[in-house]
């Protein structure tokens, strides 16, 4: 049997209401960097929406301590219900093809997240495994870089994700909430619940622009 890995059922249910905009506000009020950079949905994967927790890989120059492993196998590691976020260095290669994303599907991951390029979206597309990327690409990776960490920290589109962390994809984007700030985003969200709510009902009724601006002053962090 495959391990697995999950969110918390409260915590998932709330942040199955939220889209990665709002989480990215309340991530702002706790004072947390968690909106991913340049990673976009690949075509095909904009109605989907990833909830699961990180798995990573880092691909640099190989080291002596270099784990000798493959995508393949990094994927085969990585417990079902996980999202895997490869660590490209945002070069414009391709570090996932379709063949991948096969096995990541049969291994049950909710999605790939490569901060770099992809090859194969329609393959992707075919199969209904969501991937998020810098872009598509027909260019192999550099020569001289390999796989030089797995379920290590790793530095992607200006956010560190760590392996247990929390990954929210939809077509908007990426975002991280790390495992130790859960609790405290989530109550922050209740915040943005209620300005987006209050918000609406605000333009609907014709309110005036110094009374949306206060509103929306709510989830701004306090300087």
């Amino acid at each position: 049997m495959r391990d697995s890995v999950s969110v918390p059922k409260e915590a998932s249910e709330v942040l199955k209401r939220a889209n990665t905009g709002m989480v990215n506000d309340a991530l702002a009020l706790v004072g947390v960097n968690g909106g991913i950079r340049g990673v976009r949905p690949a075509r095909g994967s904009e109605e989907a929406r990833v909830l699961g927790r990180a798995a990573t890989v880092v691909f640099g120059p190989p080291r002596p301590d270099s784990p000798r492993l493959t995508m393949y196998e990094a994927i085969r590691k990585s417990p079902a219900g996980s999202v895997l976020v490869v660590d490209g260095k945002g070069i414009d290669a391709h570090f996932t093809g379709d063949n991948q994303g096969e096995c990541a599907k049969r291994q049950g991951l909710a999605g790939m997240v490569v901060y770099g390029g992809a090859r194969d979206i329609a393959g992707y597309r075919s199969m209904g495994m969501p991937l998020y990327c810098t872009g598509s690409a027909t260019v192999d990776k550099p020569p001289d870089i390999r796989i030089v960490g797995y379920n290590v920290p790793v530095d992607v589109g200006g956010v560190t994700v760590k392996p247990g962390d929390i990954i929210i994809a939809d077509e908007d984007g990426v975002v991280c909430i790390p495992a130790d700030a859960l609790p405290a985003t989530l109550e922050k969200l209740q915040v943005i619940f209620e300005v987006e709510e209050a918000m609406e009902k605000a333009i609907q009724g014709g309110a005036s622009v110094d009374e949306i601006k206060a509103i929306i002053a709510k989830k701004k962090p306090r300087k």
